[in-house]
């Protein structure tokens, strides 16, 4: 799907004015974090083929209704655009990478740019939302007596992390989580 999405990405560029003028953010030395996450977005449902009126999460809540509505199995939330909490920060991180290859990024925070610090140096933030709404996550839990590394995890067949709701492993201490047993990211 990426390797797609790049050659997608290319041909809006050479096709599309709209899109050329998305990028032009990116080449920009001294673009704010408010205009570069707007272009990310547009540049995105344009990628999507959506329409100028569209946001990511408009478009994406209308592809997963195409979706549930013409197919017969579960929607692979792979194959829907980005929420705009993740194309946010990837919008931010791509900013950083062009000014970094143009050689301007000399001062600019990786903080301020879809980057987080760590011991081990930086990781790049995904999102700022739960991996669900609050309620879901409640529903979809594991009660695995094993370390969650088979799809009959309930948590693992769905694609999703364990979680402080499941009955056995709280989300930590197991194989499907990012999280070790403070609570803290693993790497």
């Amino acid at each position: 799907m990426q390797y797609e999405l790049q050659g997608t990405s290319l041909s809006k560029f050479k096709a599309s004015s709209m899109f050329r003028e998305q990028a032009k953010v990116f080449h920009s030395n001294s673009a704010s974090t408010h205009d570069v996450i707007d272009a990310g977005e547009k540049a995105l449902v344009l990628v999507y083929n959506g329409m100028s009126t569209d946001t990511l999460d408009s478009l994406r809540h209308k592809r997963f209704c195409e979706k549930v509505a013409s197919k017969t199995s579960h929607v692979k939330p792979q194959s829907l655009p980005p929420t705009s909490a993740a194309a946010k920060y990837h919008s931010l991180r791509v900013y950083l990478q062009v000014q970094e290859w143009k050689g301007s990024a000399a001062e600019l925070n990786p903080i301020d740019w879809g980057w987080q610090e760590c011991e081990e140096g930086f990781v790049p933030l995904q999102t700022s939302l739960p991996p669900a709404p609050e309620h879901l996550l409640r529903v979809i839990r594991c009660n695995c007596q094993t370390d969650c590394s088979t799809l009959r995890c309930s948590c693992k067949k769905h694609n999703i992390e364990c979680t402080l709701a499941c009955g056995n492993c709280k989300g930590t201490g197991c194989t499907n989580t990012s999280y070790d047993n403070d609570n803290e990211p693993v790497e």
